[in-house]
């Protein structure tokens, strides 16, 4: 997994980033789709909104994923940047 400030592999590495967003923003924090996925030829994009309250987006941005036998082999993680309050 490619992060602007960090690339990260393995199950249990992934893991620890969620987690470590859990202790920043709280239990309730979550990822929303916005729309559908949309991919072709082994390349998938998906937008979404993260946020720990149901009204209350934080970041926006979009996951762009390798896809190789039928599995995220690669996923690239593009934040657009905190939204006002």
């Amino acid at each position: 997994m490619y992060e602007p400030t960090n690339i990260v592999t393995g199950r249990a590495a992934i893991s620890a980033v969620a987690g470590a967003l859990l202790d920043q923003f709280g239990s309730t924090f979550r990822f929303v789709p916005i729309g559908q996925a949309v991919g072709h030829h082994g390349l998938g994009h998906i937008l979404w909104h993260g946020r720990p309250a149901e009204d209350q987006t934080i970041v926006t941005g979009a996951d762009v994923a390798e896809i190789i036998d039928g599995r995220i082999a690669r996923l690239w993680v593009l934040i657009d940047g905190a939204k006002a309050s």
